[in-house]
This record gives C-alpha cells, sequence and structure tokens, in this order.
C-alpha cells in the first residue's frame, strides 16, 4: 500500500514538475505582443460637446495570458495640455489571442470655450497623445507611445431669424369671386454656426397670427447648410376658409403680431452613423 502511494505521489510530482517546466519555458520563449492604434472616431456629437473614442488592437501571441493594457492620454488643442487621463482596464488577453480596447474622452464646448477664449475653425486641430503599458513576464513593463492628430468638429445652435414675414394670397375656385382658401408664405434664415456641414432633416412649425394658431407644418426636403453660411428656406403653408375669417378678425382688431414656434432636427452627413441633433426655436413679431 506504501509503495502504490509512494508511486502516486511521484507520478504527481514529475508532473507537476513538467507543467512548471512548460510554464517557464513559455515565459523563457516570451515575445512582444503588438499593440497598434485602429481608429480614432467621434462616438457622440451635440450641441454641448463631444466624445472622442479611440480603438487599441493588442495582439498576444505568447503561451500565456497577459494583462489588458493601461493606457495614459492627453488630450492637446492646438499643442495646448487641455485634458489627460488613464484607463486601467480589468481582465486579461487569452494566450495566441487578441482583443481590442477602447477608452472615450468626453468634454463640453463650454470647458473649451475657458481654456482658449475663443471656439472656431482655425483653433479646432487637436492631438491625443497616448501610452499603452503592458507588463510581461521575463520581457517587463512594455510602452507603446501613439498619436493622433485631427480637426475637432464644433457643432453649434443655429441662428434662425425672418428672412420674410408672414404674407397671404387666396386661392379661388370656379366661382368667380369667391376664396377658397388662402396659402400663407414666409422664409426662414438658418445659419450655421459651426465648421461641419449640417443637413436640415425636419423642421417643424406652428404659426400663430394673432390669437389664432394654424395646423402645423414642417419643411419639405433636406437642404445641407455649409459651415458658416445662411440658408433661405422658403415655407408656404395652406389654409382653409375658417382660418382665413380667424385671422381677417384678428387683422381688423388691429392684431397684426405673430408667433412662429417649433423644432429642428439636423443630420451631419460627416458622420452620418451619429444620428440626429435637435433644439427648438421661438420668432416672435
Amino acid at each position: 500500500m506504501k509503495r502504490k502511494l509512494l508511486l502516486l505521489m511521484a507520478v504527481l510530482i514529475c508532473g507537476l514538475i513538467c507543467v512548471t517546466c512548460g510554464a517557464l519555458s513559455g515565459l523563457a520563449k516570451a515575445v512582444k505582443p503588438e499593440v497598434t492604434l485602429k481608429s480614432v472616431d467621434f462616438s457622440k456629437i451635440d450641441f454641448n460637446g463631444l466624445t472622442l473614442l479611440s480603438t487599441l488592437n493588442v495582439k498576444n501571441d505568447n503561451p500565456i495570458d497577459i494583462p489588458l493594457p493601461k493606457i495614459d492620454w492627453d488630450l492637446l488643442i492646438v499643442d495646448n495640455p487641455f485634458v489627460n487621463g488613464t484607463v486601467q482596464s480589468s481582465g486579461s488577453i487569452k494566450a495566441k489571442g487578441s482583443t481590442q480596447v477602447q477608452f472615450p474622452v468626453s468634454f463640453t464646448y463650454a470647458n473649451l470655450i475657458k481654456a482658449i477664449t475663443t471656439l472656431n475653425d482655425n483653433n479646432a486641430k487637436y492631438k491625443i497623445k497616448m501610452k499603452a503599458h503592458i507588463p510581461i513576464p521575463v520581457l517587463g513593463d512594455l510602452t507603446w507611445p501613439f498619436e493622433f492628430e485631427g480637426k475637432l468638429p464644433l457643432l453649434r445652435l443655429p441662428d434662425i431669424s425672418i428672412a420674410t414675414a408672414p404674407s397671404t394670397a387666396f386661392t379661388y375656385g370656379s366661382t368667380p369671386g369667391v376664396p377658397t382658401g388662402a396659402n400663407i408664405s414666409f422664409a426662414l434664415n438658418v445659419k450655421n454656426n459651426g465648421n461641419i456641414a449640417v443637413m436640415i432633416k425636419d423642421l417643424s412649425y406652428v404659426l400663430q397670427i394673432g390669437n389664432t394658431s394654424l395646423p402645423k407644418a414642417g419643411i419639405t426636403g433636406n437642404p445641407n447648410i455649409k459651415p458658416g453660411t445662411t440658408e433661405k428656406i422658403t415655407f408656404q403653408l395652406p389654409i382653409a376658409l375658417k382660418d382665413i375669417t380667424a385671422i381677417g378678425v384678428n387683422v381688423l382688431r388691429g392684431n397684426f403680431n405673430f408667433n412662429l414656434t417649433g423644432n429642428y432636427k439636423f443630420g451631419l452627413p460627416d458622420f452620418p452613423l451619429l444620428g440626429e441633433v435637435g433644439d427648438s426655436f421661438s420668432l416672435k413679431k
């Protein structure tokens, strides 16, 4: 019985030694992981700020798992330090495997304005500096530096103003001199204050003349507005006889005021995957 136990222990010890030797052999042959910068993209843009998303690809050719990298990053605007930080991910990269490590950098335009006083197309250049650190047995703590330069997309609230005040043109049917309805036409100026092109995907409004609110209407087509330019958009709103009568009563009473309220949604042609951004507006006269 003793001999069997001693024999079993010897087998286990030999197995343990073989496993240990195999692991040590693997460590002795440790190779430097391959770390590359895959992309730097914008994952979010709105009228308040944006999020910059960097992606590193890490390939582990070692026979053992290695930890995910620690990443130190610095964001510079026009070569001036703006924000920085460190990302430490938990977990590891499997032996003979690869993975992607992403880290977001978010900031507001308000903080950016405080840092550089003005915010326009000329000072929108940025640089992100990264260092990936991975401790590898035998090889030690390895470091990979990366840099990426680009231009910040600055999305700003548009200026919406009245280009042409509402005017009415009657429409007539088969009976001469008897109107069947009318069209109210007006135009808005929409100025793009950012440094990226925007597409008006929706602009809906309610026009109130005096005390009469007309049916909700909106834009047709999807005009693009280039950075720093103004687009004049003309609207035509058909109205019924009952609304004409109500408007006429307001005018007779001396109430010529109008109120235009609505909402708009912009698409970003240069960043089609980011969806839409929008806000509301109100114009009175």
